[in-house]
């Protein structure tokens, strides 16, 4: 053994990020599973085509070494973290290097719901927006090999009910168009079903939008026949809507997303009493919440919509939506027995821009309109389920009051109306400032875009923190997915990504397997 010419250690280079700061690179397998898991969308640094531009090339990079985990990886995205448009992007792009791999039919084929294994088509309409998006950047090319095996093994695996649900007659492109493209040969069985979806007769059926439009039909006949005026109409049409999201409730043949997007109308259609209770037991349905792919934000959306358009009218499903959202997080509450913890999330212009782009308007009003709608989310869900202390930081960092019995939405919104209170810079040395005012901590969440002006590598208070109180586990959780940390890669830091439900299981299980997110990306059967 070399007694003085030792080996040397590899250094992490330091980088600066898009405010100026010090901060550290993702390796490219992590920074693929940080996009996919904060999807394309504007955001404050950077525009789509910007962010499309570093998902090409992040997976062109990986899949040079490791295209298996660049396939898994988007499988992943699109199955457990419920994202759609950003691995449809994602898919066109691996298509480049799987030309001539058996593993390109296998990663374009029907993904099987039951056995929890096959390719990236996790319903028939992903076909569709994948086949679009490579039209649309390889113009005037045909669909690749890879492409059309994976869609004829696709559309010979699916049932009538996908085949009607799914064939985006009024799209540019239907799945005529994909039937034609790649002349699937189905079973004896499904022959009918392919010949009439192929001449247009295939109706969709057991949909609100299917129920409620032949309704509308029927009734918009009879005023034409002069069988009933107009305001006869409207009354006789919304009791017919009433029956048909009766039936559908009571038969538990409505989709939850469909659920939860048609509370609205069920209200507005002045719904009985039973109905509305149908629907509430539906909305708290355990086993629907978890294998309908629900981001969790989209309960807490639909719940602030009720509260906002509907106030007390909507307390039914206000109630149910709190309950649905609780039960859509994994039991946080027997987490972390042992020791302290501290959440904290960034409160800082970046987060709190409007130019982000994944909100909605109700009534005038922004709803989710910035990051910082979704790492206050998270804050709450967290502080609440473990019994953390709470904490917003952009230019200082200060603490939030909060009562453990009110609901996460309440506690949301208790912190989003103290924004601004400290700031709009984002100095990440505050955290650890004002964190070590209030003793040693075991443990510290950090909810964030992870950009900042300021370095907690050299001279900080990062580091003062860890010679007074000792290294605690930091757990990052990166909504943005710029592809740079704050934070040196070592054994107690914990990387997690978006925010989706997957983030809260893997909370779980990170200080015993800080590796674990990506051992369950490895794990996907293709």
């Amino acid at each position: 053994m070399a007694k003085y010419n030792t080996k040397t250690k590899a250094v992490t280079p330091i980088v600066t990020n898009h405010q100026g700061g010090d901060g550290f690179k993702y390796d490219p397998k992590t920074e693929l599973v940080a996009i996919l898991a904060t999807g394309l969308e504007n955001k404050y640094y950077e525009k789509e085509g910007e962010r499309e531009k570093r998902l090409s090339q992040v997976i062109a990079e990986v899949a040079k070494k490791d295209k298996l985990f660049a396939a898994k990886a988007l499988i992943y995205a699109r199955t457990v973290m419920g994202q759609r448009t950003v691995t449809h992007f994602g898919a066109v792009e691996l298509a480049k290097v799987l030309s001539g791999d058996k593993l390109g039919a296998r990663f374009f084929s029907k993904r099987s719901r039951k056995a929890n294994a096959g390719g990236i088509i996790y319903r028939l309409d992903d076909m569709l927006e994948i086949a679009s998006c490579y039209m649309a950047r390889n113009p005037g090319k045909p669909l690749s090999n890879a492409i059309k095996k994976g869609f004829k093994l696709a559309l010979e695996n699916a049932d009538t009910y996908e085949l009607a649900k799914y064939q985006a007659s009024n799209r540019d492109l239907s799945l005529v168009d994909i039937v034609n493209l790649v002349h699937p040969k189905p079973s004896k069985e499904m022959a009918s079903t392919f010949a009439k979806l192929m001449k247009g007769e295939l109706k969709q059926f057991n949909t609100v939008e299917d129920k409620n439009t032949k309704a509308g039909q029927e009734v918009a006949l009879h005023v034409k026949e002069g069988r009933m005026t107009k305001a006869e109409a409207e009354v006789v049409l919304a009791e017919a809507k009433e029956d048909n999201y009766a039936e559908l409730i009571e038969t538990r043949k409505i989709g939850y997303l469909a659920l939860i997007r048609n509370l609205r109308n069920i209200l507005k259609t002045g719904a009985k009493a039973e109905l509305i209770k149908s629907a509430c037991d539906l909305l708290t349905d355990e086993k629907m919440i978890k294998k309908s792919l629900v981001f969790p934000h989209q309960i807490d959306l639909a719940l602030e919509i009720m509260l906002d358009e509907f106030g007390t009218k909507a307390t039914p499903f206000v109630k149910a939506l709190n309950t649905a959202y609780e039960l859509a997080i994994p039991n946080l509450t027997e987490l972390f027995s042992h020791g302290r913890t501290a959440v904290v999330y960034d409160t800082s212009a970046s987060m709190s821009s409007a130019q982000w782009g994944g909100g909605v308007k109700i009534n005038g009003k922004s709803i989710n309109k910035a990051p910082i709608d979704k790492a206050a989310l998270i804050g709450a869900t967290l502080a609440k389920g473990i019994n953390a202390d709470l904490y917003q930081f952009a230019s200082t960092c200060a603490p939030i009051k909060y009562n453990p019995m009110d609901s996460v939405n309440t506690i949301k919104n208790i912190g989003l109306k103290q924004e601004g209170k400290v700031g709009h810079g984002t100095s990440f040395d505050s955290i650890f400032q004002t964190l070590s005012l209030n003793g040693k901590y075991d443990r510290i969440f950090i909810i964030s875009d992870l950009q900042g002006g300021d370095s907690i590598v050299r001279g900080s208070s990062y580091q003062t923190y860890k010679s007074k109180h000792g290294q605690p586990y930091i757990y990052t959780i990166d909504i943005q997915g710029y592809g740079t940390t704050m934070f040196k890669q070592d054994s107690k830091l914990i990387q997690l990504f978006g925010y989706g439900a997957d983030i809260y299981e893997y909370v779980k299980k990170a200080e015993l397997d800080p590796k674990a997110l990506f051992k369950a990306i490895e794990a996907i059967e293709i």
